[in-house]
């Protein structure tokens, strides 16, 4: 996922949060993903932003189509309040 969000979005940064950082980790759980971008966008720019990391994923990276991915895409601002809610996270680089 990292690799598809830096070939869209270079200077973005990627976390895991939620369950799968914290060892909650069960079938029913998604692995949700933090990408902080640099520059604020748009709901409507997000939502494209979304779609074009999760089909480069599937596309080059073999990320299957079912996968239990949810992105949340946010600028260095909003992310603060993930990061203050969040018991633990996990920055991926490449």
């Amino acid at each position: 996922m990292a690799r598809a969000v830096h070939d869209i979005e270079p200077n973005a940064e990627v976390y895991v949060i939620g369950g799968v950082a914290e060892d909650r980790i069960t079938v029913l759980i998604d692995i949700d993903i933090l990408i902080v971008t640099k520059r604020k966008l748009s709901g409507k720019e997000r939502k494209e932003l979304s779609k074009k990391i999760l089909i480069r994923a599937m596309d080059f990276y073999d990320l299957p189509f079912d996968a239990p991915v949810e992105l949340h895409i946010e600028d260095e601002e909003n992310a603060k309040r993930f990061f203050s809610i969040s018991k633990k996270f996990i920055k991926i680089t490449e």
